[in-house]
């Protein structure tokens, strides 16, 4: 399976006055972000001979941008395999600056973000928004400003606070991100989708293959634990044959600590054919390096567009409460180190005055000319 490169391509204008023009010939680069912590960005660089865009107000913070990009297997997909899919999200400019080139024509830097994110965090009036259940309201968000909708049911319910001396209202998306917090819950966008969930429950969702395996799990209502059949869905970052549809371009760097909530995490370089079709939530199988190989949820997809650079990835394990966190075992205690000459030995040839001459110097001495 391998797709065909799709041309960047990129609009900005004012959809309410119909207004959408194409100004792809004067864009230098771009680069698209998403991530877990996030809502997607494109961060492009624009040529204005003149300022011929800026004198006409191409680049007024607000305005509407269209780009297209190309998406693989949606979140509900049930079959194995990549159905392609091409997607132009509304974006807006959310942020403008603007630097001499090194001519005389300046050059714009623009970043935008997905337009229903942008409005949300505008929206002050976030009890119109009605609902019986934290799950429900940011459902509801998602659908008054246009996004789909993919999320995990939470006892937890929202909390609106007003205006009150210095502080301003809450927006709708200042109550969405505090329900997420409140839950443990990671909240993101990424084409066009709003999604609302804990690591744990987005893990095996979303990827190109699939797998059946045969778990326990304890009856909620019995208490027994009983056997059950569940699909793991992923996406293989393996060397050879299973892994050439998300071909890795070297080792995926991992790492892992003590004291990290995250029980293990990596980043990787995929090929750029299929490797910009990646988002944050899908799950990745790592293979092929020691303490390290199991599912990983990807956090963070960067990669250039109108160039040909590899796509950049980073994934995790999802995150533990710290009640759910087993330390260390203590182990064995030994001296604090290794000297065998210790302070035992030392402090009678101090006390009395007496120095012990080094007859092998740790650094080589400098001879002057």
């Amino acid at each position: 399976m391998s797709f065909e490169q799709d041309p960047f391509r990129f609009q900005i204008g004012n959809l309410q006055a119909k207004i959408m023009e194409n100004i792809l010939d004067s864009v230098l680069d771009a680069r698209v972000n998403y991530s877990m912590d996030m809502v997607t960005e494109l961060d492009v660089n624009v040529f204005d001979t003149a300022f011929a865009f800026g004198a006409n107000n191409y680049f007024r913070v607000t305005n509407d941008v269209y780009y297209t990009t190309k998406a693989i297997s949606g979140f509900d997909e049930r079959e194995d395999g990549v159905s392609i899919r091409y997607k132009t999200l509304l974006m807006e400019i959310a942020e403008v600056r603007v630097s001499q080139s090194q001519g005389f024509n300046p050059i714009w830097n623009i970043k935008c973000r997905t337009k229903a994110i942008q409005q949300m965090k505008r929206d002050k009036n976030p009890s119109a928004i009605s609902s019986s259940s934290g799950t429900a309201y940011v459902r509801a968000a998602a659908k008054k400003y246009g996004l789909e909708f993919v999320g995990e049911e939470t006892s937890k319910s929202i909390k609106i606070n007003k205006a009150s001396g210095d502080s301003a209202a809450d927006s709708v998306w200042t109550v969405l991100t505090n329900l997420a917090s409140s839950a443990k819950f990671k909240l993101f966008e990424a084409d066009g989708t709003l999604y609302f969930a804990s690591m744990k429950w987005l893990l095996h969702k979303w990827g190109t293959k699939s797998i059946v395996v045969t778990v326990e799990k304890k009856n909620s209502k019995t208490g027994k634990k009983e056997k059950k059949d569940v699909v793991r869905k992923f996406i293989p970052l393996v060397p050879g044959r299973v892994g050439k549809d998300f071909e890795l371009m070297s080792l995926p760097e991992m790492h892992k600590s003590d004291n990290d909530p995250m029980e293990s995490d990596g980043t990787a370089v995929i090929a750029r054919m299929n490797g910009t079709s990646l988002r944050p939530g899908m799950t990745v199988f790592v293979d092929g390096i020691p303490s390290f190989v199991g599912y990983y949820l990807i956090n963070t997809v960067d990669y250039d567009e109108l160039s040909p650079n590899p796509v950049s990835i980073s994934f995790m394990t999802p995150e533990r409460d710290p009640k759910d966190v087993k330390p260390l075992p203590i182990g064995p205690i030994f001296k604090a180190t290794g000297d065998q000459v210790g302070p035992g030995v030392l402090i009678p040839f101090l006390e009395e005055g007496i120095t012990v001459p080094e007859i092998n110097p740790p650094f080589p001495q400098w001879r002057g000319n």
